[in-house]
Parts: structure tokens; C-alpha cells; sequence
């Protein structure tokens, strides 16, 4: 056995395994807690790394800041998010805020009021928009693009109000003009969920997640800056781990945020002309996924399963119980790294597995996996748990 070799047999000799054919069609790791899967994941990452494969690992509890000759990125502490990078429904999810659908057109309206005032009247204030004529507020939204995202969105709560304006009710009612004042009736009604907004903004969720929560002088980089830069510098051991662990308690900004982390990759793969083979982590995927099963096409996590192979994107992603993914998810995955489960059924869920006793994975006992790769047949091994993994 050398130091390097990812699994031994039950004699101890090392197996040659092709690792990178193995992730090449996505690979699920699944068992249950305590039988190996993160040390898996590990020592799959150690052997990728010394053959120099890029990796990206998502990691939402911290787990992987020991792996070493990696780049990290940990929010709320060198890294953030713009703002901007979010639509206005992503932002409502992020810091779990449920507004009616006539709020979400008044944030929409708000961002966009607030991007103009950074990015084209150099004033980080709220928009007044009382007497603002509608022709002049029309050429500065086309003015607006992508390289206009930023914004305060600590000024959101009070842009708001600025959206709810209407035409004077008397004869002097101008009606090129977005409005002449504010209107109470619609503010009133909204109220508990203005206040709502107001009291997310200056939350602790919202710090972590935009660069609010760190000491003062700290540098910080863009989390999504700093995927593309990664993704387009030649380095060796080429691993980037995006650290979330400071959102643990916010399950619904981490669902966001890994989201929109996997889909622009996609994206940056899709543009890129010669896109490097990428390697995606991603631990107990499940609970990052939407919980409305209507929600999967639009999530990013899917998407990269769906159309990344095609960009060069393979996905390595743990979970306890296939069960606990949606099938549609489940049916991607042509490569299993099984380690002990419970139920009959979780291995039945898994195509391509009747020669398998459940019996047999039952028994398994931890760091001892069943390697099955499309159109090989099946290999039980022993993982190799790396020399510096204590």
C-alpha cells in the first residue's frame, strides 16, 4: 500500500482506481453517520489533489478547513456576498422573510432604485422618488447592467416606503411624474411585514452573509470573484473550498447561497472556451436542496447535475439516505461509493445495484465501502484515511 492510494482490499494491497473516471458521471456517497462518508470524501480529495484535478468543495459545517494545500474562502471572515449577486425572491429565501407578492414587486423596484444611487448618482441614500418624472427614472433604469449590481442594502427597509407613492388626490395630480406622495393606506397595510424586513437587515444572518459581521479593516473578497478567479488561475493542488460554517443556523441563507454558488459555476463554465474539468463537493446535499419538490429545476445544485457535464462539471455529493434525495435528483448519478445503510430500500433506490445484498451493507463496518462504477462490476475496499487526517 503507498501513502497515496485512496482504498486497500480486506488482505491490505492497495487497488487501483481510476478516481477521476469514477467522479467523471457524478458520484453519490451514502451511509450512515459514523460509517466513513466524510473521510471518503476526504481521501478522494487528497488523492484528486495530488493529480492535480480542480476541486471546489462547498462546505457548510466547517469540516474541510483541514484539508491541506487548499485555498479557503470563509464567510463572514475573508470572503462575502455582494448583495446584488441576489434577485429579489433569493433575497427574501436568504433571510427568510415571507412578503405578499405586491412587497416583492415594491423590493424588485427598491433594488433597482438603490443600484441607481450608488452606481450612477455616486450617493449611497434612498431614492426619493416623490416629483422624480417617470421619463427620467425610465433612462436611468436602462442605464443599468451588470456591471451596476452593487447596492446598500441596508437602505432596503427605508427604499421601500419610497416605492409606495402615489399621485396627489386633487386637481393638481401630475401624472408623468412616479408620484407626489406616499401612500399611507398601502404603507399601513404592509406594515408588520416592512417592519419585518427591517428587523432581517440588521440581523445576524444578514451580516454573515454581506460582509457586515467582520473587525473593521479586515480585506474581504467576493465569494463569487473569487470562485472566477480561482477557476481561471493554473496552480497546483487546485482546491477551493467555500467555507459556510458561519450560517449554520441559517439553513435557509445556506440553501441560497450554495445554490447560486453551483449554478454560477455552471455559468462560468459554459463561457469559459476551454473549460478545465471541475470536480463540485457537496456534504448531506440533502438538506441544502428546496423542500417544495416544484422548486428542483430552479435550483442550482440540479441544474449543474443535470447539464454540467457537459461544461466539465462532475459532482461528488454525500448524503445518510439515498431516500432522502428526490428520485429526479437520484436518477443522475452513474458512480456509488456505499457505505453502511439501514434499509432494504435505500439500496434499492440506486440503480444498477441488484447484485448487492442489503444484508451485506448492513454489515459493513466504517471506513468499509462498496465501490460501484457504471459498467464495472462491484468492489468492496477498505478507505485509506490520509496520514494527515487525525
Amino acid at each position: 500500500m503507498t501513502k497515496n492510494s485512496f482504498a486497500t482490499r480486506g488482505d491490505g494491497e492497495s487497488l487501483q482506481i481510476n478516481l477521476q473516471k469514477l467522479i467523471r458521471k457524478h458520484l453519490l456517497i451514502v451511509g450512515q453517520t459514523g460509517s466513513g462518508k466524510t473521510t471518503s470524501t476526504l481521501a478522494l480529495l487528497n488523492q484528486l489533489q495530488h493529480a492535480n484535478y480542480t476541486n471546489v468543495v462547498l462546505d457548510p459545517t466547517g469540516e474541510y478547513r483541514q484539508l491541506p494545500n487548499a485555498v479557503t474562502y470563509r464567510l463572514a471572515d475573508n470572503a462575502y456576498l455582494e448583495a446584488g449577486q441576489l434577485s429579489a425572491q433569493q433575497l427574501c429565501l436568504a433571510l427568510n422573510v415571507h412578503l405578499p407578492d405586491s412587497v416583492i414587486n415594491a423590493l424588485i423596484s427598491a433594488i433597482n432604485a438603490l443600484r441607481i444611487q450608488r452606481n450612477l448618482v455616486n450617493d449611497d441614500q434612498p431614492y426619493v422618488k416623490i416629483n422624480v418624472p417617470i421619463a427620467k427614472y425610465q433612462r436611468q433604469l436602462e442605464r443599468l447592467g451588470d456591471w451596476a449590481r452593487s447596492y446598500n442594502p441596508q437602505l432596503l427597509g427605508r427604499q421601500l416606503i419610497e416605492e409606495m407613492i402615489i399621485p396627489s388626490e386633487g386637481d393638481d395630480a401630475d401624472y408623468s411624474l412616479l408620484g407626489q406622495q406616499y401612500d399611507r393606506r398601502v404603507i399601513n397595510s404592509n406594515w408588520l411585514q416592512l417592519t419585518t424586513v427591517r428587523q432581517r437587515l440588521i440581523s445576524h444572518a444578514f451580516r454573515v452573509l454581506f460582509g457586515e459581521s467582520t473587525q473593521k479593516g479586515r480585506s474581504q473578497t467576493e465569494l463569487l470573484f473569487a470562485l472566477k478567479m480561482f477557476l481561471n488561475q493554473t496552480s497546483i493542488h487546485r482546491t477551493l473550498v467555500i467555507d459556510l460554517s458561519a450560517l449554520q443556523r441559517y439553513l435557509s441563507s445556506q440553501r441560497v447561497v450554495i445554490s447560486l454558488l453551483f449554478h454560477h459555476l455552471l455559468m462560468m463554465q459554459l463561457a469559459s472556451r476551454q473549460p478545465r474539468p471541475v470536480n463540485i463537493v457537496l456534504d448531506e446535499a440533502h438538506r441544502y436542496l428546496p423542500t417544495d419538490p416544484r422548486q428542483l429545476a430552479d435550483n442550482g445544485i440540479f441544474q449543474v447535475l443535470r447539464e454540467g457535464r457537459k461544461a466539465g462539471i462532475s459532482v461528488t455529493m454525500t448524503t445518510q439516505s439515498p431516500l432522502d434525495l428526490p428520485a429526479r435528483l437520484r436518477s443522475q448519478f452513474s458512480s456509488y461509493l456505499i457505505h453502511r445503510l439501514a434499509a432494504p430500500e435505500e439500496l434499492s433506490s440506486l440503480a444498477g445495484l441488484t447484485a448487492l445484498s442489503a444484508n451485506d451493507i448492513g454489515q459493513l463496518r466504517t471506513g468499509e465501502a462498496i465501490v460501484h462504477q457504471d459498467g464495472h462490476d462491484n468492489m468492496e475496499v477498505f478507505v485509506t484515511k490520509p496520514e494527515w487526517l487525525h
